[in-house]
């Protein structure tokens, strides 16, 4: 199993909508997902219309609770959700103590090694404790950089704490950064990118890009993934299945109980 950890130094860039449809589309291409929210604010929960999470992955920490009693599934066969539970505020700080050396993140690892081909965590914004706890066990970083001047002044953080933890002995590589809320007409937002595009190494940015659009609200506020959106889904959805495509060869996953190749037309 792999583990992809979704990171960004800078809050509000589009990181957990940025996992959760990653997520999704890396469910609907038949990997067995389990997208997990270790953000102590639970930003994947209130982003979905969701059962009950006041258990997730706090009381998995605190309680040693079972990895199936906190899991929630989903309609889609292929994608369940770790939510991160019910935390007080008075307990964050504890939590992201907790979590920091990548103890607890380990034990969720192993715990889902033998269900699950690659787990996708959503991270608080910063560097903090439970994002260097999950740093610390994931293969890969996707880190989503907001198109604005601010948002760019940021990454350099996080290619030093990369750099860090691989002096730790940690395994996890920056899979690629995704520029977000990207507005093609907004000359500053163009700026931005033209300016990712130039400085940072080719292999380092996905060519694709997350747009500025207003369906993402929409889904938020109906509580689901973009592609659930709808019966037809929105174009903007499309975007999640190029990531995912351009993701899977880092990955190096098989796709499980499909064989790539022509279709038949006919029976």
């Amino acid at each position: 199993m792999k583990v992809v950890a979704v990171v960004s130094q800078k809050g509000g860039v589009g990181k957990t909508t940025l996992a959760l449809n990653l997520a999704y589309a890396l469910a609907r291409r038949n990997h067995r997902m389990l997208l997990v929210d270790s953000d102590p604010q639970g930003a994947v929960g209130l982003s979905l219309q969701r059962p009950s999470t006041d258990v997730g992955l706090a009381g998995y920490v605190a309680d040693r609770t079972p990895l199936d009693q906190v899991v929630i599934k989903t309609r889609i066969p292929e994608l369940d959700i770790l939510p991160v539970g019910n935390i007080a505020f008075q307990d964050s700080h504890p939590f992201a103590c907790r979590m920091a050396d990548g103890a607890e993140m380990k034990r969720v690892v192993a715990d889902a090694q033998s269900r699950y081909s690659l787990m996708l965590v959503d991270t608080p914004a910063g560097f903090g404790g439970c994002t260097m706890g999950v740093l610390r066990v994931a293969d890969l970083a996707v880190a989503p950089l907001q198109a604005e001047p601010v948002a760019l002044r940021s990454a350099a953080q996080l290619l030093e704490v990369l750099g860090a933890l691989r002096q730790e002995g940690c395994k996890v590589k920056l899979a690629g950064v995704v520029l977000t809320m990207l507005e093609l007409r907004n000359p500053d937002s163009l700026a931005v990118a033209t300016q990712v595009w130039a400085e940072f190494p080719t292999k380092a940015v996905f060519q694709t890009t997350v747009p500025r659009d207003r369906t993402f609200l929409q889904a938020s506020t109906a509580g689901v993934p973009l592609g659930l959106l709808s019966r037809r889904a929105p174009p903007a959805a499309a975007v999640f299945d190029q990531l995912a495509q351009e993701l899977e060869p880092q990955l190096e996953l098989e796709v499980e109980g499909k064989e790539d190749g022509p279709i038949a037309l006919f029976a």
